[in-house]
């Protein structure tokens, strides 16, 4: 029993000693006092919302202030530390008079008396892109174009009437983009009824802008009638045989890695060559990654496409390596593979989605009808210079 004593005692006491240096365990202590409340507020209005500025109270366990206000029925807040004179509130859908409430927040979570702070938000977003846009009729559909000026994130609708002239929504694009452009397709030759509307993160919306168009006839060029042209220049490297081969880019195959066009060295400048075997007069075209590495390995991320109706007999070097072509060829497209969460190595869910319809590029309208296209590649994802790529299709009318 001693013994027993003896090392229980000596237990207490250590956990004693070691106990004088360690910190109090547990919740700070709270009050329930509340911190004053912001003084001299002004307000700095902007599109869509308001920066209000004020002067804090001399409040020592002083956290942060809170903004409460609604949008669209929905209470919302926002925060500033106690190191800013500043919060701004955002997502107003309208220019109209809205109150803000604004409480200090202590360390007990204590809040102030609110005080309320009219604001006169400048026109929003959503609907400065509405007021800029324009539609007009395009290949196979409509064109829809704006302006962004802030940038902001919103969702772009387009819509298109049926037989019966029911409007519904056919495409959906969302965009952050300052100089705007989508393209509505896959609709033939005759009038219909068009229109487009804008929604922001807040659950805004702009009105519909609508217009009657005739879309312009285009067709997919026959992949059938594609052949291989090798130029001088021209990289015609193959990584292996057959599942690798230049003719993989108009199979029709895009969703298996191993039916794509894979070169085997590099090259610079990386040039190739494709016979489209009709002379056309192209409106667009579209590119896709190897599926499973998108964003990856030998994808592309940055090429010019050019075209010509003839080629020339020049022999030289310097006119078909060193870019002399260039020169009687017509610029189709110069082209980035985007990636919406940006260049870094990794790629998302986002990314893999964006990537999966292809890439696609418009021809401007005043470039004439072609028959050879060139492909100038200049980086890949990886940084290397060769490249693999499964599939490419054109759009236009048959010229010859």
């Amino acid at each position: 029993m001693r013994n027993t004593i003896l090392v229980l005692s000596t237990i207490f006491l250590m956990a004693t000693l070691y106990g004088c240096d360690e910190e109090p365990v547990g919740q700070t202590p709270t009050d329930s006092t509340p911190p004053g409340k912001i003084t001299n507020p002004d307000v700095v209005n902007l599109p869509g919302g308001a920066r209000i500025s004020y002067t804090l109270p001399d409040d020592d366990d002083m956290l942060y202030v809170k903004a409460v206000y609604y949008i669209n029925g929905v209470e919302k807040t926002s925060t500033a530390t106690l190191y800013d004179n500043s919060v701004e509130v955002m997502g107003f859908g309208s220019t109209d008079e809205q109150t803000v409430l604004l409480y200090c927040v202590d360390r007990s979570e204590n809040h102030s008396d609110p005080v309320p702070v009219k604001i006169y938000p400048e026109t929003p977003p959503v609907l400065l892109i509405r007021e800029s846009m324009t539609m007009e009729a395009g290949f196979g559909g409509v064109s829809v174009f704006w302006k962004n000026e802030h940038k902001a994130t919103v969702v772009i609708y387009l819509m298109a009437a049926d037989e019966n002239g029911d409007m519904s929504v056919a495409d959906v694009v969302y965009t952050s983009a300052a100089d705007g452009k989508v393209n509505l397709r896959n609709f033939d030759d005759t009038e219909r009824l068009f229109g487009v509307y804008v929604r922001d993160r807040w659950d805004n919306y702009s009105d519909t802008l609508k217009g009657v168009f005739t879309p312009y006839k285009e067709m997919e060029l026959d992949k059938s009638l594609f052949r291989r042209q090798i130029l001088l220049g021209d990289n015609t490297t193959i990584y292996s045989s057959p599942q690798y081969n230049f003719e993989n880019m108009w199979d029709g195959i895009v969703g298996r890695s191993q039916n794509i066009y894979h070169q085997r060295d590099e090259s610079n400048p990386n040039y190739f060559t494709i016979d489209l075997g009709v002379t056309a007069q192209l409106n667009r075209y579209t590119l896709w990654h190897r599926v499973g590495y998108e964003y990856e390995h030998w994808n592309p991320k940055r090429w010019k496409v050019y075209g010509t109706a003839a080629l020339s007999p020049s022999t030289e070097p310097a006119y078909w390596i060193d870019g002399g072509f260039k020169n009687d060829w017509f610029l189709l497209a110069d082209c980035y593979s985007f990636k919406p969460s940006g260049d870094g190595p990794n790629v998302t869910q986002e990314d893999s989605e964006y990537a999966a319809p292809g890439f696609g590029f418009d021809i401007p309208f005043d470039i004439p009808p072609v028959r050879f296209i060139r492909f100038q590649m200049e980086e890949s994802w990886i940084g290397v210079m060769g490249f693999h790529i499964a599939e490419v299709t054109f759009w236009g009318t048959v010229i010859e």
